[in-house]
């Protein structure tokens, strides 16, 4: 686990600048496939600790179909302010991997300007969506509203970043997208979990969720690359901890199960949270306590078989 916070206030001010503007930290050699770590079974561990899972928090980690490079959203904490969205310092960090050997985090610059959140990997890896306060149009100020923004890769190198549109964007809150192998943007909005069908190059009027299912406080939705796995966090009565991770299963019919807790060893009595898949649906990542874990997905199936023909009788 990380270390507490302690001491006087003025002097972890003065170590947080120091930590924000230091050179980054040489990492071991790591080579081969998820950094070389291996592979967890269906108990959770923490994904390369002192490497991605280190100070500060860190969630929602996406990889590339191809498997050399992962992103991962990171956020410093000013002490005293972590309620206090302007004493947050929050990047979305890249790693990539050059002839099986893993190269230093860095920082994607675009995630620097203003207030960037929610990192989304689309599953070709060619496109990351993602929550911002950064002006639209001609404006020069920091938005009151967030938006979905979106970058695009060309070369090897990311996009200017683009505003998704008035189809998905509102005057209110969109948040927590998820971009899904057949092509649907999934976001929240105040009153529940819509999606965007993008098609010709544009998104279609977006579709509100079955509100039987999910309805309450239901964040971070993502959803396995076979489209047969959705999986949220929430803090609704009857979990292990504050937050828990809960799941879905897609009925031969195309429509979803009822919502249920994944249950220990996945959840505890910490908060977990932003789940996502690894690209071959093999893994789950998830961020407890501002670390990443992952576990075998293989530990979902058990439930899945019970939930489908409990739902099916």
């Amino acid at each position: 686990m990380k270390p507490k916070v302690i001491g006087a206030g003025i002097l972890l001010c003065i170590m947080l600048v120091s930590c924000l503007n230091a050179e980054p930290e040489s990492i071991p050699v790591l080579k081969g496939p998820y950094l070389g770590q291996t592979p967890p079974g269906s108990v959770p561990e923490i994904f390369a600790p002192g490497v991605v899972s280190k100070d500060g928090n860190q969630s929602k980690l996406f990889l590339t179909p191809d498997g050399t490079e992962l992103i991962f959203s990171s956020m410093l904490v000013v002490p005293g302010k972590e309620n206090n969205p302007a004493g947050r310092d929050i990047s979305f960090i890249s790693m990539k991997m050059v002839d099986n050997i893993w190269g230093e985090p860095v920082v994607l610059p675009f995630s620097r300007a203003f207030t960037n959140d929610e990192p989304a990997l689309s599953y070709d890896g060619e496109k990351l969506f993602f929550v911002s306060n950064r002006p639209k149009g001609s404006h020069t100020d920091a938005e009151m509203m967030p938006d979905i923004w979106m970058v695009g890769k060309s070369g090897g190198e990311w996009s200017a970043p683009i505003n998704v549109g008035a189809t998905v964007n509102t005057d209110d809150v969109e948040v927590q997208p998820f971009y899904s192998t057949d092509d649907k943007l999934y976001f929240n909005r105040r009153d529940g979990i819509y999606y965007s069908q993008f098609s010709d190059d544009r998104f279609s009027a977006p579709v509100k969720l079955d509100e039987k299912i999910f309805k309450g406080r239901l964040s971070g939705l993502c959803i396995s690359p076979d489209n047969a796995v959705l999986m949220v966090h929430s803090n609704m009565e009857g979990g292990l901890g504050s937050f828990d991770l809960y799941v879905s299963f897609r009925h031969e019919t195309g429509t979803w199960s009822n919502l249920v807790n994944v249950g220990d060893p996945i959840n505890s009595r910490e908060s977990e949270a932003n789940a996502t898949f690894s690209p071959d649906g093999k893994y789950v990542f998830f961020s407890r306590s501002g670390d990443i874990y992952w576990v075998s997905a293989s530990s979902l199936e058990r439930l899945k078989e019970k939930v489908l023909l409990q739902e099916k009788d």
